[in-house]
């Protein structure tokens, strides 16, 4: 029997294949199976570098394309989230108010990486990557954080076939989006090929679980029950 670490290889150069053959992937980052932790992602990360960036990335991506930030400031934060995962949801409700309070005071950037570690979590598979496409369509609109916490709100049980298209465009307008072009952008898939693009970057760094969250590079806990005090204090020491 193949072992785990070949079988991860093989599939990850199978999908590289099918991205330069058709131009975009629907599968960007395989589960391991057995691997996944209770309401988390969790992949095998790789050392392997990611093929090049697409042509098309959404508004507000950052010098690698690999993220979107939403905020300036001294202290960058990036959260690492799947919109499938129910520990992100509950961290991206945890940490919303802290976050909001910093980026007010223009003290951090953040950035968010929708990764799709999840794609195979769904039936049929591939929910992560119409969610995360579908939040880098309202990123083009200004809503992308507005969208991602519809999207959370909403988020659906794994096994399902997730939201439909229809709710995803939807969704749109109860983040406040409307204009036509979004609807398009969904219904296109636009940024699949970005979201895989941002998954393979994110385990090629070794972020491996979902949610990951960083301050200034460095891992903080944040699937406690303390997860904002962790982030305001990992942001004072960075900024020394």
């Amino acid at each position: 029997m193949q072992s785990t670490d070949v079988m991860v290889r093989e599939m990850v150069q199978k999908r590289r294949r099918r991205r330069r053959t058709l131009g975009a992937s629907l599968v960007a980052v395989v589960v391991v199976a057995g691997a996944a932790l209770v309401g988390a992602g969790l992949v095998r990360a790789n050392n392997t570098a990611p093929d090049e960036a697409p042509s098309r990335v959404p508004a507000g991506v950052t010098d690698d394309d690999a993220g979107l930030a939403v905020s300036t400031g001294k202290v960058r934060i990036d959260l690492y989230l799947d919109y499938l995962c129910p520990e992100c949801r509950n961290t991206e409700r945890a940490l919303a108010p802290e976050l909001e309070t910093l980026k007010a005071g223009g003290e951090v950037s953040v950035v968010y990486h929708p990764v799709v570690f999840l794609d195979n979590r769904s039936s049929p598979e591939g929910y992560s990557t119409r969610a995360a496409s579908a939040a880098a369509c309202a990123a083009d609109q200004g809503r992308f954080e507005q969208y991602s916490a519809v999207l959370f709100d909403e988020q659906p049980s794994e096994g399902g076939p997730g939201l439909s298209e229809a709710r995803l465009i939807a969704a749109g307008r109860d983040a406040g989006i409307t204009g036509g072009s979004f609807a398009a952008c969904v219904q296109d898939g636009t940024y699949t090929p970005w979201t895989a693009y941002v998954s393979d970057v994110a385990a090629s760094r070794k972020v491996a679980l979902t949610p990951t969250v960083m301050v200034e590079g460095e891992r903080i806990e944040v699937t406690g029950s303390d997860a904002a005090a962790a982030l305001t204090r990992a942001v004072r020491e960075a900024q020394g």
